[in-house]
């Protein structure tokens, strides 16, 4: 783990702070302050995953119930080149991409995770942006990037998505099964399966 310099926390404390205890992963503030510094320069892509209807979920599974689901899907689906943060609220998560020769596709990555999301009786619309060099400082502005596109899409009701800067990559039919989606035709088959969510 990474070491804060002149940190007067005990050990307990540190540990809260840099770990989400609900799902398993970084905090928001580890990920900006302790993890984003030591990576940054091998970032590839980053992921922002909200997941959809929340409070539904809630009501369903309860709380504990969601939260175990989530922590489950997130952990077997991720490789040892991604980094995963809590971002703003329960529902929300960011992933760091890392080039390496284990960190894969992410598009690949967002599907694993979005199909174990799917078996637990969950799903979550995902953004995926390329860091751009400028973006290096601080991961607010490709997170920004990225839930951008995820705002757009449930905007357009396309939930259960997942989408990059050039288009719609894939999403979930009725049977549940992954479909990709190209050009015009894709987005109208998105928006049929968004509707059947």
């Amino acid at each position: 783990m990474f070491k804060l310099t002149g940190c007067k926390l005990t050990d307990k404390e540190l540990n809260e702070y840099r770990t989400d205890r609900a799902f398993g992963c970084f905090t928001r503030n580890c990920l900006e302050l302790e993890i984003w510094p030591a990576v940054a320069k091998s970032v590839r892509y980053v992921v922002f995953c909200d997941i959809d209807q929340m409070h539904k979920a809630n009501d369903r599974f309860g709380y504990a119930g969601v939260d175990k689901k989530i922590k489950s899907a997130i952990n077997t689906g991720r490789q040892n080149d991604i980094a995963v943060a809590r971002w703003y609220s329960g529902d929300e998560l960011v992933f760091l991409v890392l080039e390496g020769p284990r960190s894969g596709n992410p598009i690949q990555f967002c599907e694993r995770i979005q199909s174990r999301l799917h078996q637990a009786g969950l799903s979550a619309t995902f953004g995926v942006v390329e860091l751009r060099p400028q973006e290096i400082l601080s991961p607010k502005f490709s997170v920004k990037r990225a839930a951008a596109l995820v705002q757009k899409a449930k905007r357009n009701n396309l939930r259960a998505s997942i989408q990059s800067e050039e288009k719609l990559i894939s999403g979930f039919g009725q049977n549940g099964q992954p479909v990709k989606k190209t050009g015009f035709l894709g987005w109208i088959v998105a928006a049929l399966s968004a509707l059947a969510w």
